[in-house]
């Protein structure tokens, strides 16, 4: 089925040629002839691409951007904004409140459809092989699960970039005792071998496993705040070096997150074995299901710290489980002192320290699960 985009232009003309040019190169083209009639036509058509005018009659293309971006509907489409206001400062606009690209007119018609196309190429990528790890609660150890997956996935022989938005907790590098190599800007324009002093922000360190780790804090002053555009940057760098991207993302999660995780191809809901833990896990599910995530791209990993689970087999507790959460289980992780480091050193992973333990014999088992549903759903 060809793709849908959505062309929102008052000019009848600009209108006219984009869409010839777009229907040409295999598009089916929907059209909007202001903000308002394309801001219904973007929640009821579905489009896969919006090519979005700035200037427009009543509601501008900047605001009809941070309207798309804030609705977990039509947050993750990618949006080519198309203006007349040719200075950097619109450009920059743009991009803040959430178009993926800028062009200024007049603009070729073919570079409107290769714009298009590297877009949705993008989105298709960046969706395939992004894991998203999402608790369903504060500190039921997403990010131990992320940092073991990470390292079993390495062990496999695949490439591994974990994405860290979890920043004001531990930290992916602090659980695996690395620190920053390159800052956000040097990750951009320097080749992934050359080696920077470490620097606050967002940065990225790898691990003697291989794992790469953009962390990624979570700012407060407004002028640090990272935007989507950046993200999208990070991730088409790594790109070059990554076959699997991991996210380990906060709770609750801000809107950016939100986006991302729109994008992520499966997400794992890590939980705790205590009484408030399954229903946490139906609730969890249910705000990914708003942001367009199907239940069959969830799963949910017990990670059972206080040993408050039988101990039986998996296959046994997994109806009922699946049955009160609505979502997949892939595996129960038994508890372990290890799992969950305290402060001081970083201790070494439990992949890594005890590789045919309960615990880790446990990990690969759900990795593999993982790796299934990846290779079902991307």
């Amino acid at each position: 089925m060809n793709k849908r985009v959505l062309v929102i232009e008052d000019d009848p003309s600009a209108l006219r040629l984009v869409q010839y040019a777009l229907e040409k190169g295999g598009y089916q083209v929907l059209t909007a002839t202001n903000g308002l009639a394309g801001l219904r036509k973007a929640r009821s058509e579905e489009p896969d691409l919006i090519v979005l005018d700035v200037m427009l009659p009543g509601i501008d293309g900047f605001e009809i951007c941070h309207r798309l971006r804030s609705e977990p509907e039509t947050a993750q489409l990618p949006i080519l904004m198309l203006s007349a206001k040719a200075q950097e400062i619109d450009r920059a606009t743009g991009l803040k409140v959430g178009a993926d690209d800028y062009i200024t007119k007049p603009a070729d018609t073919a570079e409107i459809v290769n714009r298009v196309r590297s877009l949705l190429d993008r989105k298709a990528a960046g969706r395939s092989g992004t894991v998203g790890f999402l608790g369903s609660k504060e500190r039921v150890g997403t990010t131990t699960m992320v940092v073991n997956t990470a390292i079993t996935l390495s062990q496999m022989g695949k490439r591994v970039s974990v994405v860290d938005f979890a920043g004001n907790g531990s930290s992916v590098a602090e659980h695996l005792g690395i620190k920053a190599e390159f800052t956000a800007a040097e990750l951009l324009v320097k080749p992934l071998c050359s080696v920077r002093r470490q620097r606050p922000g967002v940065a990225l360190a790898v691990h003697d496993t291989g794992v790469r780790v953009l962390t990624i804090p979570q700012f407060h002053e407004r002028n640090t705040e990272v935007s989507l555009s950046d993200v999208d940057s990070y991730f088409d760098k790594l790109r070059e070096v990554t076959d699997c991207f991991l996210l380990d993302l906060p709770y609750p999660s801000r809107d950016l997150e939100k986006v991302v995780i729109a994008r992520c191809s499966f997400v794992i809901i890590v939980t705790d074995s205590k009484i408030d833990a399954l229903p946490k896990v139906r609730s969890t599910a249910s705000f990914l299901e708003k942001l367009g995530i199907g239940r069959e791209r969830m799963g949910t990993v017990i990670i059972d710290r206080d040993t408050l689970l039988p101990e039986m087999d998996v296959s046994k507790l997994k109806p009922t489980i699946e049955l009160q959460t609505g979502v997949d289980l892939l595996g129960i992780i038994p508890g372990d002192a290890k799992l969950h480091p305290g402060p001081g050193p970083a201790s070494s992973p439990v992949v890594l320290s005890e590789p045919n333990g309960p615990v880790a014999c446990s990990i690969r088992e759900v990795v593999e699960h993982i790796v299934a549903q990846e290779k079902e759903h991307v």
